[in-house]
């Protein structure tokens, strides 16, 4: 049986009034549970994507305030994450070194919100302010949506107008645009900036039933213009820009058919509850002027909208808990604050045998034994391939001009084992094991017996004061207060901001660098007493290496642990990689490498849960490549966010798989769990977990265009394209959607990201 996938790319077929995603379904209802009611969204990913990308993400942020849930309710504030709306976000090619922390922390945008409708027979109309607020700058996008008619089978886009401006102070719209769906079909037009500096988009897409239609889009991308003429039926899509004419299927079974997933839950296995982690809760405070301000402390530190007044350590906040049908209760806590954080990394095994294809990136430096070509002091990506008893090279992290990419081999290259016997083992990063990895290789040259040596990997969590171990030491890349400030002054010939002697040290070591722990303040203190953090954004700018903070080699409490073996005079690095426990001290700019933490009243600490790590056996088959029958390790942060799906890049024009340093490619997971009751299971500790996918895209399978010329699917001549006639500004009283002045909401927030608190 064949599935056709009958929504056109993702915003064409947002009816972003009416608030319905594209190819919305359920699983089959055998039980009232959780698992098998949550819903599941579907949306198509093409090249036409990037044009229509920013009404994708205002789309987005309107489904995430649920005004629909609110209708005749009053003024109210919505919280919002950026991170979960913005799909260049989750699918750049700058792939390489990603950090669980920034990408999982939350970046709220505050909107305020009023849904109304004064009868059935009348359009919902929903007017909105989003604040967007960065250091030294403000913007207010002013929202307004007038929707009629819900989508249905005759008309797929519902019957509705979005308009939207956005801007800062009482100037004018730096971003003005509308979305207009009706029965004929879909017009989208956008105009950024002004003057010479200006930029468009535009699209027009007509409807001829649910299941076909054509359209022109067109949009300004770097210095040039990108042109698109496309159709579609019922069977295909066919698009071209002028110069590649190329057809594709919409046939969900076809083989070729390529699906990522960007959102899962995780559910009881036995009940189908949803599992939830106490990872965070909505805070208030109120600034000196008066101001009340809404934010968030969870595990990944604290945030706080852009314009509100930093807190200082002691502040006072109040804690939102929200009741179904009541106000929320708030509850006093003071602030804990320190400007770094100290991470425990605790040991994880399994053995080589059991990595055999899994990737794994490593910074090699000696070339001696590497491969032929190799250049030295880069960034790598390897495995190990169990049957030929070597590691194999894939490709190499490049970071020439803007942000690092991955360049993939189009031949693997090998590297034999004993090449990591000479340098103590192989120290590297790996997503499908949940983040650094140890390979304890010997000297000597003797081969490697995969089956029983093991690997080691880590689980990382948080340390809270009264936990931080009294004494630690560092053998390699040692910061201390005086080397920070040394490096980060102005006209420094410092070579990095650690100890000289222990920057690149991975030699054995005569001393180490010591260190105390304050509990009173949560702060690694150097020899001096001094506390060891570098929190000034612009000094951290300068060096671009170290822009979002810095981080500690590995830590360790007891001396020793690290005595080299047969010379106890040393210090060895590959002796702290063995221990059950390191630790590693970080500090920056953000809220993710700061600590921040919350005391109740009896001035006990509130510990939010680290991320569940869950293990994963990829099923067999050939959509699932070389990770098939492989177990890997997957971090949950709460629902929705289950992450460590190893990736690969795609090419937006042709869906093919690519290098990620090829242009127009994006990051996407190299498979999908399947919502499967076998197939789809994750477990720890002995306890077992369903997990099912919740947010999918799909990327067409591609065909030789004679298939859609045979089709009869043609691509459509002189359809104009929607012009600047037609914007309309919410901002302006003199325009017929004008929404009027932010009103003042001094409520807690109602909704955050799509869940109705109250």
């Amino acid at each position: 049986m064949t599935h056709r996938l009958p929504c056109p790319p993702r915003a064409i077929a947002v009816a972003a009034a009416a608030l319905v995603a594209c190819s919305a379904t359920l699983a089959a209802p055998a039980s009232s549970s959780a698992y098998r009611t949550d819903a599941q969204q579907s949306h198509v990913e093409d090249a036409t994507s990037r044009g229509i990308s920013q009404v994708n993400m205002i789309t987005c942020v309107m489904g995430a305030m649920r005004p629909e849930a609110l209708v005749n309710q009053g003024n109210y504030i919505a919280l919002v994450d950026g991170n979960k709306c913005d799909p260049e976000a989750r699918a750049s090619s700058s792939n390489s070194g990603a950090d669980s922390a920034s990408t999982s922390a939350p970046a709220y945008m505050t909107s305020t919100v009023n849904s109304a409708r004064g009868s059935n027979d009348e359009p919902m109309r929903v007017k909105t302010w989003i604040d967007e607020k960065e250091k030294d700058f403000a913007a207010t996008i002013f929202v307004n949506i007038s929707a009629t008619e819900a989508p249905s089978d005759s008309n797929p886009y519902g019957i509705f107008r979005l308009d939207y401006c956005g801007k800062g102070g009482d100037g004018p719209c730096m971003m003005n645009g509308y979305l207009d769906g009706n029965a004929e079909g879909i017009s989208y037009f956008e105009i950024e900036g002004g003057g010479d500096h200006s930029s468009t988009k535009a699209l027009r897409l007509t409807s001829s039933g649910a299941d076909g239609g054509a359209g022109r889009l067109s949009y300004q991308q770097g210095d040039g213009t990108v042109n698109y003429r496309f159709a579609y039926n019922a069977d295909y899509f066919r698009r071209s820009d002028g110069a590649s004419d190329q057809c594709f299927s919409r046939d969900a079974s076809d083989a070729d058919t390529q699906m990522s997933v960007w959102r899962y839950g995780l559910y009881d296995a036995a009940s189908g509850a949803r599992i939830e982690r106490h990872s965070g809760f909505p805070i208030e405070f109120t600034a000196g002027d008066g101001q009340r301000y809404s934010g968030h402390m969870g595990y990944w530190g604290l945030w706080l909208p852009a314009d509100a007044p930093a807190l200082a350590n002691g502040a006072t906040v109040q804690r939102v808990e929200y009741q179904d049908g009541h106000d929320p209760v708030k509850t006093d806590y003071t602030l804990a604050k320190a400007g770094g954080r100290l991470m425990r990394y605790t040991k994880q095994t399994r053995t080589l045998a059991d990595i055999d294809k899994l990737p794994f990136q490593t910074w090699v430096w000696q070339m001696d034994g590497f491969f032929e070509g190799a250049q030295p002091n880069r960034q790598y990506e390897m495995h190990w391939d169990n049957t030929a008893g070597e590691f194999r090279v894939s490709g190499e992290v490049v970071c020439d001009n803007g942000p690092c990419q991955s360049r993939t081999y189009e031949v693997e290259k090998s590297v034999p084992a004993s090449y990591f016997g000479t340098i103590g083992g192989m120290r590297g990063w790996s997503q499908s094991l949940g983040g650094e990895l140890y390979i304890p290789i010997a000297t000597g040259g003797a081969p490697v017996d995969a089956a029983h040596l093991n690997v080691v990997y880590r689980q990382q969590d948080l340390v809270y004061p009264a936990d931080m171990p009294a004494e630690l030491h560092c053998l390699r890349e040692c910061p201390t207060a005086e080397t920070i400030a040394a490096y980060f002054t102005n006209g420094s010939v410092a070579e990095s901001p650690f100890v000289p002697a222990t920057y690149n040290r991975w030699g054995p070591a005569e001393a180490t660098v010591d260190y105390s722990t304050s509990a009173a303040d949560a702060l690694l203190k150097d020899g001096a007493g001094q506390a060891v953090t570098a929190t000034n954004a612009e000094a951290l700018a300068s060096n671009p290496r170290y822009q979002n903070g810095l981080r500690s080699g590995r830590l360790f409490a007891s001396l020793d642990d690290a005595r080299c073996t047969g010379d106890s005079t040393h210090f060895c690095e590959e002796k702290i990689e063995q221990l059950d426990a390191y630790y590693q001290w970080e500090t920056g700019p953000n809220q993710w490498n700061q600590f921040a933490a919350l005391k109740n009243s009896q001035g006990a600490f509130v510990n939010f849960d680290a991320p569940l790590q869950v293990n994963y056996t990829v099923p067999a088959g050939a959509a699932y490549g070389d990770y098939a029958g492989k177990t890997l390790v997957l971090q949950y942060g709460g629902f929705g966010e289950l992450w460590g799906i190893p990736g690969e890049c795609v090419s937006r024009l042709t869906n093919a798989k690519v290098s990620c340093d090829t242009p127009d490619s994006r990051y996407v997971p190299a498979f999908v769990i399947p919502f499967d009751e076998t197939l789809g299971r994750v477990s720890v500790d002995g306890t077992t977990y369903l997990v099912k996918w919740l947010d999918r895209e799909i990327r067409f399978a591609r065909k030789e265009i004679s298939v859609c010329q045979t089709a009869g699917l043609a691509l459509p001549d002189g359809l104009a394209l929607p012009t600047a006639d037609d914007l309309r500004n919410p901002s302006d009283p003199a325009s017929p959607v004008y929404i009027g002045a932010k009103p003042e909401v001094t409520a807690a927030p109602r909704v955050i990201h799509g869940e109705v608190k109250y």
